[in-house]
């Protein structure tokens, strides 16, 4: 189970990469969206097998990636 988050990861990583050199925010925001995707997911995993830690830590920053694209859209 590790390995699969570790190379889901590494993924998003790298894709997160591509904006930095492209400077394509739609780019940014389909990374975004998706790390949203992947992190509420965690969270609902989390609640099934009643962990507080991987219950608000993924919630936690889904929320906050989901206040940053919100930013962005606002400001594009």
């Amino acid at each position: 189970m590790a390995r699969y988050a570790c190379a889901r990861s590494l993924a998003l990583f790298a894709a997160s990469m591509v904006p930095f050199v492209s400077g394509s925010v739609g780019w940014l925001l389909a990374v975004a969206w998706s790390m949203i995707i992947v992190q509420g997911l965690d969270a609902v995993v989390g609640m099934t097998i009643k962990d507080k830690m991987k219950t608000f830590g993924p919630a936690g920053t889904a929320l906050l990636n989901l206040a940053a694209v919100i930013w962005l859209i606002q400001s594009t």
